[in-house]
């Protein structure tokens, strides 16, 4: 079972940053919101965990489906590698 856990957590490794990326591109790319705002979500980076679902559910980016699913690959890793970590996982 471990080696399926640590795909998984290669995936959402590599999506995770990927989905930060598209996140601080997008809050970048908005022209509806000010300049606070937009140093406001990009700090989000520093909490991403919380940060991007909660941009994604709630700061209305109108994201698709496949990239609101992936506002969670961040947090789902940082789950995982605490779970490989506390040795969770073994």
């Amino acid at each position: 079972m471990l080696p399926v856990i640590w795909a998984v957590f290669t995936v959402c490794m590599v999506g995770g940053f990927l989905t930060i990326a598209a996140y601080w591109l997008d809050v970048q790319d908005r022209t509806d919101l000010t300049f606070r705002q937009r140093v406001a979500w990009s700090l989000g980076v520093l909490l991403f965990p919380l940060a991007i679902p909660a941009y994604a559910l709630f700061g209305g980016p109108g994201w698709p489906r496949p990239l609101l699913i992936g506002a969670f690959l961040p947090a789902l890793a940082l789950a995982l590698a605490a779970g490989f970590a506390t040795g969770l996982f073994s």
